[in-house]
């Protein structure tokens, strides 16, 4: 007894309870299946078998006829031959034949945490077995219990560490993305999941899954959740929900999902709004996730939806303080610079006169310059005075390169050819934000060190072509709802959209789009 509750790890003392009943009583098997939520096996040890007959069994039994019988009762079952028991159900293929059997409930009180079983003694199991294993089962039920609590605890912990990881990623200033394919990765490696996922708001207002993380789950990456799914219960009720086996459900509306077992949805949750949903995948067999399982993969997720929410509002004050100072450079360039160039302007006009023809053509040649200079200062005051101004095209995709170059480290090239002021507006629109959401690719994504955006319309057709030098096109498990919308504004023009590898090194997104109506 003191050996059996020596440790803290539930499977240790699973397997030192399992041991020491076999050598107490000298079965040749021995046996211990903790009860989960369900009244049936949650975790399974045994010794006696060995692991090739183990593998041609296959699953672990659930805790069903005899072995049920035993939780049913809540006391010892002692017989001499298993199959003659009236709630026997035979053996699994493969399975050794099994005779004489002692099967003890390890309780807590009036609560059965477990079941101890022993099959195959040489001479049949004796009142004196029973007696033992009955008071070496009070010893593994404080045991057992400890394990848990233990267990439980240091699983609370784990969802702290990471929600606290998760939090500071989003406070120092973390890329949305990364910090989004953070809480993904924290989640599944905290749960034990074989697969975590995020489901977000997409743009056309469907909830997608954006983010995968896990060995497998690329294949779930850009599905959109249907109405009447688990998913959207839980965007809809703000209430979390489990499942113990995707794998054997019928309706199932997603079928990527069949190959799975149990899955959790936890709702992210700030301020009262659910802005997504957390999904956490085990393999099919994999041990089902517990009410408590959820409580913390609950809280994980709300810290982090909290986080997010906490981050976008440090991006808006950002913003606020970008355009703040947007404002003050735009008051500057028209008092102090504009003026100046006019008042240039005006003393070249009253010289002009008295000069040659010669001097005369070069006054008129810098009052021209002048005139441009002006022109191109007013227009870049009215983009600063309000970013979102509609303003010529040309100048809005230079406006983005330059916000852009915070992110990037680095000026992008920017070259404008052919007839641009002929794009319409609404086009002009899907331009600028191909041109943002390229740079962001390449600040995300290449570790480049160059970058060139080439923005040309002629021949009936508007093509934007950002090329870096970095480490080539995303993988294909990134997160890639971008790069789908400029696909689809590509297609809205008639037009095509592609990413792929340049020449030498880096990346080339090529997007187009027809001009005619």
């Amino acid at each position: 007894m003191v050996g059996v509750a020596a440790g803290l790890e539930l499977e240790p003392t699973l397997h030192r309870i399992v041991l020491a009943a076999a050598e107490l009583t000298g079965a040749r098997y021995a046996a211990l299946g903790v009860l989960g939520e369900d009244g049936l096996h949650s975790a399974f040890v045994h010794t006696g078998m060995d692991p090739e007959t183990v593998r041609r069994i296959g699953k672990l039994p659930r805790g069903l006829g005899v072995l049920g019988h035993i939780t049913r009762v809540g006391r010892a079952v002692r017989v001499e031959d298993l199959g003659e028991h009236h709630s026997s159900a035979g053996f699994p293929p493969h399975h050794p034949p099994m005779h004489s059997f002692l099967g003890v409930p390890i309780g807590i009180g009036e609560r059965v945490v477990g079941n101890l079983y022993l099959a195959d003694k040489s001479d049949g199991f004796t009142a004196e077995d029973e007696d033992v294993v009955v008071a070496l089962a009070a010893a593994a039920a404080v045991a057992v219990d400890n394990a848990h609590l233990y267990e439980a605890a240091r699983q609370r912990e784990s969802w702290v560490g990471a929600a606290q990881e998760v939090a500071t990623a989003m406070l120092s200033g973390t890329d949305e993305e990364q910090a989004l394919e953070l809480v993904a990765r924290r989640a599944r490696e905290t749960a034990a999941a074989a697969v975590a996922g995020l489901v977000l708001a997409g743009p056309g207002g469907e909830w997608v899954l954006e983010v995968i993380d896990g060995k497998g789950g690329t294949v779930l990456l850009g599905t959109v959740m249907p109405d009447e799914g688990r998913a959207q219960a839980v965007i809809r009720s703000g209430v979390g929900l489990r499942s113990d086996d995707l794998s054997s459900e019928r309706d199932l509306r997603i079928f990527a999902l069949r190959r799975f077992g149990p899955a959790m949805y936890a709702p992210l949750v700030a301020d009262g709004e659910t802005i997504g949903v957390l999904l956490l995948l085990r393999e099919a067999g994999g041990r089902p996730f517990t009410e408590a399982d959820l409580v913390t993969a609950g809280r994980f997720a709300g810290q982090a939806a909290l986080a997010l929410r906490l981050a976008e509002a440090r991006r808006r004050a950002e913003d606020a303080e970008i355009l703040e100072e947007r404002q003050r450079i735009a008051r500057d360039l028209h008092d102090l610079v504009v003026q100046e160039l006019f008042a240039l302007g005006m003393r070249l006009t009253r010289i002009r006169p008295g000069l040659s023809a010669d001097a005369g053509a070069s006054i008129d040649s810098s009052l021209e310059s002048l005139e441009r200079v002006i022109v191109q200062i007013r227009s870049t005051i009215r983009a600063l005075r309000d970013p979102e101004e509609p303003t010529r095209l040309e100048d809005r995709v230079l406006a983005e390169a330059a916000r852009a170059r915070v992110a990037l480290g680095f000026a992008a090239d920017v070259v404008l050819t052919g007839a641009i002021r002929t794009v319409p507006v609404d086009l002009a629109d899907d331009v600028v934000a191909v041109v943002r959401e390229g740079l962001s690719n390449v600040a995300r994504h290449a570790g480049a060190s160059r970058a060139e955006v080439l923005l040309r319309a002629a021949d009936g057709e508007v093509c934007v072509r950002i090329t870096d030098d970095g480490g080539g096109p995303p993988a294909a498990g990134s997160r890639r709802s971008g790069l789908n919308n400029l696909a689809e504004r590509a297609s809205l023009h008639r037009g095509s959209f592609s990413l792929e590898p340049a020449e030498p090194a880096g990346t080339r997104l090529t997007w187009r789009a027809l001009l005619d109506p």
